[in-house]
């Protein structure tokens, strides 16, 4: 049987409806014949009881300098929760399972504590549960040193996890569970009901995710590209087939692959730090093949930016440097300009993945 890799977030778990979605997810995917192992994240979001950022501060509260063994230690436990109740939930619905802690199921990583690279995978005792026919499910964003250490893998650690086990299992995919039915040509929060992509390139999706697109993380992308496994951005809450990334890219009629906003940038030289917590970043990725709709759409950009701070080109892409209270607006800006520039096409579209 083919093994399918399922990894779903906090916001899949955190509450009673949530988990429902999850059920019938793994149900369907079970009901295909497939073994699975799923890999979950910790529970809810920040302020949660069980959310890596509570956890942090639990220790915090004590001393604000944590010893990094220490605080790994402590905030693997929210993932391990969620393993132990994901499996409690699939036993009690007809569905034999075992929850593995990362360092159980074989994720041997450098020492590099709180943000630790996988550097192995020893899949023995995962596919032994496999071969019982069991779903094996994988606390994410943890694994354990070769001398033993309990590490975390930092920002986007479960997708890495997920992506990581898909590639040492020689799965036939991974499918990357979240709130959102797919890869938005833009942030659905900024743009109500946006054209949601069928397909995405390994390196469109490289680019997108290291420049502010939250739904999976770049080092996910970039194990996905090695391990030439084709990952699946889909909604926990829909039957949609969401967005396939791999080494393909969809031939949409839009001059752009997305727009994505960064918030979070590092420092900049020459910017004072009063300035730099008050900015954020906008880049514009162009589809190959568009370079006159993206240069035309580039000095239009520049244009309504005008206020800009600072601002990069290249011959794919344009980054804008401009206050974060105007990055939602500018967005829509230049959301809209592209549709003046192809008026036949409408770019607020429902998913094809919904």
């Amino acid at each position: 049987m083919a093994v399918i890799v399922l990894k779903f977030g906090g916001t899949s778990l955190h509450t009673a409806e949530a988990r429902e979605a999850l059920l019938r997810q793994v149900q369907q995917c079970k009901m295909e014949g497939n073994d699975m192992v799923v890999v979950v994240s910790a529970m809810g979001r920040s302020g949660d009881p069980y959310a890596t950022d509570t956890l942090i501060s639990i220790l915090s509260n004590v001393h604000k300098e944590v010893d990094g063994k220490k605080k790994d230690l402590a905030i693997s436990c929210g993932e391990t929760i969620s393993a132990a109740l994901v499996a409690h939930l699939l036993d009690v619905h007809g569905l034999p399972s075992v929850a593995l802690t990362g360092f159980q199921a074989g994720i041997i990583t450098n020492n590099d504590f709180g943000n630790s690279e996988i550097l192995h995978i020893d899949t023995k005792n995962i596919c032994r549960y496999l071969d019982t026919n069991k779903i094996v499910v994988v606390a994410g964003f943890q694994g354990m040193t070769k001398d033993g250490e309990i590490t975390t893998l930092g920002r986007g650690g479960s997708d890495t996890s997920a992506v990581t086990l898909g590639g040492y299992l020689g799965a036939e995919r991974v499918d990357i569970f979240t709130d959102v039915p797919g890869i938005a040509l833009v942030d659905p929060r900024i743009i109500p009901n946006p054209y949601f992509l069928e397909y995405i390139s390994y390196d469109n999706m490289y680019k997108l995710a290291s420049s502010g697109t939250k739904v999976i993380h770049p080092r996910a992308v970039l194990a996905a590209k090695k391990f030439q496994i084709p990952v699946r951005v889909r909604s926990t809450f829909s039957s949609g087939m969401g967005t396939l990334i791999s080494e393909k890219d969809e031939d949409t009629p839009y001059p752009f692959i997305g727009i994505s906003a960064d918030k979070d940038i590092p420092c900049i030289q020459g910017i004072s730090p009063s300035e730099y917590d008050r900015l954020g970043r906008i880049s514009v990725f162009f589809r190959q093949g568009a370079t006159d709709q993206s240069d035309k759409l580039k000095n239009l950009i520049l244009e309504i930016t005008s206020q800009a701070f600072d601002y990069s080109s290249g011959e794919d892409y344009i980054s804008i440097l401009l206050l974060k209270d105007h990055i939602s607006h500018a967005i829509q800006q230049i959301y809209m300009l592209a549709y003046e520039q192809d008026g036949s096409r409408d770019l607020c579209c429902p998913s094809k993945s919904s």
